[in-house]
């Protein structure tokens, strides 16, 4: 047997065999696509359920909030001007339409003068106008006036 006794024995490849690449060409390019149907499908789920958590996650109204931007320095400089009080503590709340906050207050009962002083906390109605905050305020003397959105 020589080298080219070999060569006669290996088979002969059939056409149908080169029609098997095209099929794997195929399967190959399905598959793909597929794929891609199921990464849509998973991406539009995902987001959907951002969604969902957002909106859920959203304050609504009566829930504690942080102040957006200037209205606490509003409220400081409204109780310092109006009010002669300086604001230690504020506690922010959405209502509809407008803001409420509850305001803790520096005590003074060494002024005796005016009975107001010994009052500790406020609640106070903040709008934003074109303007700026309008801001108003009373003092709480009972626990009924310090409920959230209630003015």
């Amino acid at each position: 047997m020589g080298l080219f006794d070999q060569v006669d024995d290996e088979p002969v490849a059939d056409p149908a065999d080169k029609n098997r690449l095209f099929e794997t060409l195929q399967e190959t390019t399905e598959s793909s696509r597929n794929y891609l149907k199921v990464f849509s499908i998973v991406a539009v789920c995902v987001l959907a359920a951002g969604a969902i958590i957002y909106y859920l996650m959203a304050p609504g109204i009566g829930d504690q909030i942080r102040a957006p931007q200037g209205l606490e320095d509003a409220v400081r400089s409204h109780f310092l001007d109006k009010e002669k009080r300086t604001a230690t503590d504020i506690t922010f709340y959405n209502c509809d339409g407008f803001y409420w906050a509850r305001v803790d207050v520096e005590e003074r009962p060494d002024i005796e003068a005016n009975p107001i002083y010994k009052i500790p906390r406020y609640r106070a109605k903040a709008v934003n106008s074109d303007v700026g905050w309008n801001i108003t305020a009373s003092p709480v003397t009972s626990n009924d006036m310090d409920v959230p959105c209630q003015f």
